[in-house]
């Protein structure tokens, strides 16, 4: 193969990774691109030659680079949904029990809650996680 035909490899793997964004083409697009150096630099005669060197090469890219780049890639999501009320604090409007399920208020909404402990209403509480659709919640300190 020519270094264009391995310049066009490296360019449909660009545009692929560009289209899924999942960090697995531009190892290939990289190792197409460093293989058409080689050939260029005439160190790659033989197609057997600048197989084993793209094969060589994307797989030293994923198995050392990968992981490294993911991990600067890994973005702080902001959780949402339900999941933005763990940590929350409200106020108990009906009194829970680990027997019985109660309600908490918590940012102005009306939510069924259960406990490991008594609650009273009126007592201050803590969102700790969510079981199915009703908050698990504790008694928060007092600040």
């Amino acid at each position: 193969m020519s270094v264009l035909n391995w310049v066009l490899v490296a360019l449909v793997c660009g545009i692929i990774e560009l289209a899924s964004a999942g960090l697995w083409f531009l190892w290939l697009a990289l190792a197409a691109l460093l293989t058409s150096l080689g050939i260029k630099l005439g160190l790659l005669d033989s197609l057997q030659a600048q197989l084993l060197v793209f094969a060589v090469f994307t797989l030293a890219f994923i198995v050392f680079t990968r992981p490294l780049a993911l991990k600067f890639l890994e973005t702080k999501d902001t959780p949402s949904n339900v999941n933005a009320l763990i940590g929350q604090y409200g106020i108990v409007t009906q009194a829970i029990s680990p027997i019985h399920y109660g309600q908490a208020k918590v940012n102005g909404e009306i939510w069924t809650a259960t406990a490991t402990e008594d609650i009273d209403i009126d007592t201050r509480i803590r969102v700790v996680g969510i079981q199915g659709v009703k908050l698990l919640v504790e008694k928060a300190l007092q600040e």
